[in-house]
């Protein structure tokens, strides 16, 4: 999916919102072509699960974990974070450019240590991003607008998300572990 793509799919109505990357900041960064494309086009401000993207909380400045934060005990690895979005917690999403940017969650409470993958580049989290609403609109025009919050979902419902997201990556259960959890959350909501 290209970054072009994933804003016209998403934008779907007057009410999102949207947030673009400066692009003077994305381009002196050391991140991958394919990556500074998609920052430079923008992702969503809100999406679900409860995920925000932009520099809201981080003065608008693109940047890394130790470019930011002025902690003395960084890990070393702290330069290769950059700063994308947050969970609910305030766990920072950032791109690994150590590693074909890849998307982490850190804990910010055990000063930055990895916590899980998100997904292994951008694109594939504009894609899982996608995958997960259509799941949440697809419950409530089902159920009823409540239907998510709710947890009227089925196993079934679940197990097709889950084949959703095997197809858009085989190994999503190591590779996006951060998703795998979020099934397994919801999973847990109905037994």
């Amino acid at each position: 999916m290209n970054p072009s793509e994933f804003k016209k799919l998403w934008m779907t109505n007057d009410s999102e919102r949207w947030v673009e990357f400066p692009i003077d900041q994305v381009e002196k960064s050391n991140l991958n072509k394919k990556t500074k494309e998609f920052l430079k086009i923008g992702f969503p401000e809100d999406a679900a699960p409860f995920l925000g993207f932009g520099l809201r909380s981080h003065d608008w400045e693109f940047n890394t974990i130790q470019g930011y934060y002025e902690y003395e005990d960084l890990d070393d690895k702290a330069k290769d974070y950059w700063i994308f979005g947050s969970d609910n917690s305030g766990n920072p999403i950032c791109i690994d450019s150590s590693d074909n940017d890849k998307l982490v969650l850190l804990d910010h409470e055990q000063g930055f240590e990895f916590m899980k993958n998100m997904n292994k580049n951008v694109s594939e989290l504009a894609s899982s991003l996608l995958l997960f609403r259509g799941f949440i609109e697809k419950i409530n025009n089902e159920f009823g607008e409540d239907g998510f919050f709710e947890s009227m979902f089925t196993k079934t419902h679940l197990t097709k998300l889950e084949n959703e997201f095997k197809e858009l990556n085989p190994n999503y259960y190591l590779e996006s572990s951060f998703w795998e959890t979020e099934i397994e959350n919801l999973r847990a909501e109905i037994e």
